[in-house]
């Protein structure tokens, strides 16, 4: 996941800085929770596994074996480098504007960059 140092560099705020930090901590997990209600994904939870092992792929016939359940809800790790990157996007987007209306400023919109990274890890619902 994204960590309080990971978001203040991503922002070039200052480390040592520590006066935002219940403020970004907020963001953080406001951002958390959004990404888990609009993708139904997850970070795998500790010495869970991300992927399910195939023995002998090339063996004819093919073979596998169960190694542990996988929930499918669970990010691999490549979808966890999509997902901290949405992360810090839309944690960009609400810092940089952080109130609901802007009186005479052009409105912004979260950007669509992040729009298309949750839904490359969006599960489908109907």
């Amino acid at each position: 996941m994204l960590t309080l140092d990971q978001a203040k560099a991503h922002l070039k705020l200052d480390p040592a800085a520590t006066d935002e930090d219940a403020l970004l901590t907020g963001y953080l997990n406001a951002a958390l929770a959004t990404f888990r209600q609009h993708s139904k994904r997850r970070w795998p939870a500790e010495g869970e596994p991300a992927v399910m092992a195939v023995v002998a792929p090339l063996a004819e016939p093919l073979t596998y074996r169960l190694v542990a359940f996988v929930d499918p809800a669970v990010l691999s790790e490549d979808e966890q480098v999509i997902a901290q990157q949405w992360l810090l996007l839309t944690l960009g987007h609400w810092y940089e504007n952080r109130a609901t209306v802007t009186v005479g400023v052009n409105l912004v919109e979260v950007p669509h960059t992040a729009q298309m990274l949750m839904n490359l890890l969006r599960t489908p619902t109907l």
